[in-house]
């Protein structure tokens, strides 16, 4: 048999060919980098300047599992309610409290914590994902977030009020023997982080600041027999007055805005810096029906009989105490609240979902079962009944 033979080439002279690849001209590479830059620029006007459709295509996203019907409603949540249920949103998970029970429900409806009660009163305090559960004149305290419970707490004395901050702290006014009332403050495992005791006057209730420095108590005390009421601010590293402000009204409730202390009156929002210095929204007669701090850089009011005729007035107001923008409301509210951007208001016959300038951002028709609505910061809304809630999702 004929053995077969192979033949090295010339590995210079046969080596493959490189194919030479074309340069993109200049011309055609600076357009291509502009159209680059025209598409970010475009999509940073759209993020920045358009907030509301941003936040709709993040809903979309976030909730694309959802089974929502033909109103945009998901039927999220299931419990036993009654008339004095109180309810906050833990980031996605919804607190329903009552004289009787705790339960906490997470983003699928399913209770991740349930416990019985004996209150006389319950309230509930939430911000930032944290919530706290009280009995006002009580002594028990449960402090959750959105997975459970963090912490079951036993004051030394009867609680005021409590008022939940940012991340997680919380300040609670208590009757103590011995004084006139005392602030505890709390970080989100329920640890102390400052006390402090009034011998000489009241205090109604208090909030700590958004950076975690600072303790504003709103304190009553009386004057040529009269009441006078003033908000004092202490840094929680000393027990020495920081700053004193004297405010316009008695004090219904606290929080902050903007990183600004923010005291809700009978007649007028005061906000008040560190430094004490006070911008007052004032009431202008009218009556305050309800109020919501929990906008990022706006509280919103409702006023009834604002000025005269009746009117009910709805106005978003910022921290140097100016209006925003402002309507008159012919329907009756049920609730409102506010979230980053976003105000919720309930009526009697709808939702409607403004932004900051009360410009309609969505409207819902049928909420006959709803009587609280819970406003979140990415523009959705949970709509809670006796014994049920769902969601909205614009």
């Amino acid at each position: 048999m004929e053995q077969m033979k192979f033949e090295m080439g010339d590995l210079q002279q046969d080596a493959p060919k490189r194919v030479k690849r074309k340069a993109i001209p200049r011309g055609k590479l600076r357009a291509l980098l502009l159209a680059v830059l025209l598409v970010l620029g475009l999509v940073a006007a759209f993020v920045l300047l358009d907030r509301t459709a941003f936040d709709g295509l993040r809903r979309s996203i976030a909730y694309m599992q959802a089974d929502k019907d033909e109103n945009g409603c998901v039927r999220l949540y299931q419990y036993n309610g009654d008339g004095t249920s109180c309810f906050a949103d833990l980031n996605g998970s919804l607190l329903v409290a009552s004289n009787k029970e705790i339960t906490l429900l997470d983003d699928k409806g399913s209770t991740v914590y349930h416990t019985a009660l004996q209150m006389g009163q319950a309230a509930v305090s939430a911000e930032d994902g944290f919530g706290v559960v009280y009995e006002i004149g009580g002594k028990d305290l449960y402090l959750l977030d959105g997975k459970g419970l963090v912490r079951q707490m036993t004051m030394e004395g009867e609680i005021f009020s409590v008022e939940m901050g940012q991340s997680g702290r919380f300040a609670v006014v208590l009757k103590k023997t011995g004084y006139k009332t005392a602030v505890s403050v709390y970080n989100g495992k329920g640890e102390p982080l400052y006390d402090f005791h009034s011998a000489q006057k009241y205090l109604m209730t208090a909030a700590v600041s958004e950076n975690g420095k600072y303790m504003a108590a709103a304190a009553m005390s009386q004057d040529s027999g009269s009441f006078v009421s003033s908000l004092q601010i202490y840094k929680l590293t000393s027990d020495a007055l920081w700053a004193d402000a004297v405010l316009t009204g008695g004090v219904y409730e606290m929080g902050t805005v903007n990183g600004t202390f923010c005291a809700v009156t009978d007649k007028a929002l005061c906000f008040v810096k560190n430094d004490g210095t006070v911008s007052t929204y004032d009431y202008r007669g009218g009556s305050l029906s309800r109020c919501g701090l929990g906008g990022g850089k706006f509280a919103a009011v409702l006023l009834e009989n604002y000025s005269s005729g009746g009117l009910t007035h709805l106005a978003t107001v910022n921290t140097a105490g100016e209006e925003i923008a402002s309507l008159s409301v012919e329907n009756e509210v049920l609730d409102l609240s506010a979230a980053g951007r976003y105000l919720a208001v309930l009526y009697s016959n709808k939702l409607v979902i403004y932004d900051r300038n009360l410009q309609e951002c969505s409207v819902l028709e049928d909420v006959s079962s709803a009587r609280r609505v819970l406003m979140r910061s990415d523009g959705s809304a949970v709509l809670a009944g006796t014994n049920a809630a769902s969601l909205y999702l614009p």
